[in-house]
């Protein structure tokens, strides 16, 4: 039986488009930077603290930056996330200042 052309060509588009998607949705690390972000709210589960910025819930590994932050502060945010995972801090600064507060990566 012979095959029909149009059907390895669209088996071999799919197989890329399908590739693309998985690579962007879990293979590639997304950074965002805000530059004054005002911190909402900071809660804490049992292991975990989290800020919220924006409206978004993003993850502080390192507990004692989260204790330095302040809820109504304006920061320079940097923070990263990768396919189903939490958003997490990768670097804060506090707005307008040069001497960095900390981050964690």
């Amino acid at each position: 039986m012979k095959t029909h052309p149009f059907n390895w060509f669209a088996t071999i588009i799919t197989v890329i488009a399908v590739s693309i998607w998985l690579f962007n949705s879990y293979g590639k690390i997304h950074s965002k930077h805000l530059t004054e972000a005002t911190i909402s709210e900071k809660t804490h589960d049992e292991d975990e603290y989290y800020i919220e910025v924006d409206g978004k819930k993003i993850k502080v590994k390192d507990t004692s930056i989260w204790m330095v932050l302040e809820a109504g502060e304006k920061y320079e945010l940097t923070y990263e996330w990768y396919g189903m995972k939490k958003p997490y801090v990768k670097d804060i600064n506090q707005a307008h200042d040069e001497d960095q507060i900390g981050g964690s990566h």
